[in-house]
């Protein structure tokens, strides 16, 4: 019996709570489209299981304790959605902070080519652009 698309991003999120990173992104196809809001400090368009991995190196550069847990997942066809409460600590600041976000996934074949991510990100929420300075 061949895994659903549910049971895939499931099995992703749940890759990333063990902060197995290269398990993340060997689930994706070679190719895959991942883009974040540039309001959050590690935004932007990241193409290829290379540019996925630049994105979580990102992450790790800029958060400390990262945790993303699902309120809700919901499929259907090739799509699936995630509604996410996201926290950690900023490296930068040391702030305690955290968002709201959709992730919309679409699946080939039950194996994700695109992430989209969208949030409910407070404006003083540092940008990879303010870090970077």
């Amino acid at each position: 019996m061949s895994q659903s698309a549910e049971d895939t991003i499931t099995g992703i999120y749940g890759a990333f709570a063990r902060g197995d990173v290269p398990a993340v992104v060997g689930a994706l196809v070679e190719d895959v489209e991942w883009r974040v809001p540039e309001n959050l400090p590690n935004g932007g368009n990241f193409h290829g299981r290379e540019g996925v991995m630049r994105f979580f190196q990102g992450l790790d550069e800029t958060w400390e304790g990262l945790e993303v847990d699902l309120d809700v997942l919901v499929s259907g066809g090739d799509r699936v959605l995630a509604v996410a409460d996201i926290r950690g600590r900023l490296r930068a600041t040391g702030e305690q902070t955290g968002y709201k976000s959709v992730h919309a996934w679409t699946l080939h074949d039950d194996t994700p080519v695109r992430f989209d991510e969208y949030v409910d990100a407070p404006l003083e929420l540092p940008t990879a652009h303010a870090l970077a300075r």
